[in-house]
């Protein structure tokens, strides 16, 4: 068995050889630095710098269209969940459709002109609930272009469910 104090001579006897070696091959190199031979600029050497001149520009424009598009988008979601959140308190509110699970989405278009997409849906006791829930939903709209999409089904259970839950 080898003593442990020289196993770590030879470890660092290796590992001096080793940081010694490229110390000795550097001072080998050549001292005098190589000639160098002239570069001709190419004529016609601008034509590269209006083309990087141009790719810049060109890259700026495209990241103000792309700033502008994102601001677009974050107003029109905002609006969507302004009208939605007036349409949802509404339809919360309303003392006939307590109890009754009756939601309002809305999906705001990109283009400003574009009506916005309601679609309600839900689950109500009759056909007089169902009614109510559409014309508060046009009420609340107020003059306001929309699609609105009626997806609530009639369930004359939906009441007794909920309250058995």
């Amino acid at each position: 068995m080898i003593n442990n104090r020289w196993k770590g001579l030879g470890l660092g006897t290796i590992g001096a050889a080793l940081l010694i070696a490229p110390a000795t091959a550097l001072a080998q190199a050549p001292t005098t630095p190589l000639p160098t031979t002239p570069t001709a600029t190419p004529e016609g050497g601008g034509i590269g710098l209006v083309g990087v001149v141009a790719a810049l520009i060109v890259l700026i424009v495209a990241i103000g269209i792309a700033v502008k598009f994102y601001d677009l988008k974050r107003k029109r979601e905002e609006e969507g969940v302004v009208l939605q959140a007036r349409l949802s308190d509404a339809l919360l509110l309303h003392p006939s459709l307590v109890g009754m699970p009756v939601v309002a989405s809305v999906h705001m278009p990109l283009r400003r002109g574009s009506p916005p997409l309601v679609e309600v849906k839900g689950t109500v006791a009759n056909q007089a609930a169902r009614e109510i829930a559409m014309q508060l939903v046009q009420r609340e709209l107020g003059g306001v272009p929309a699609e609105v999409e009626d997806e609530i089904l009639v369930d004359p259970l939906a009441i007794k469910r909920v309250a058995a839950a």
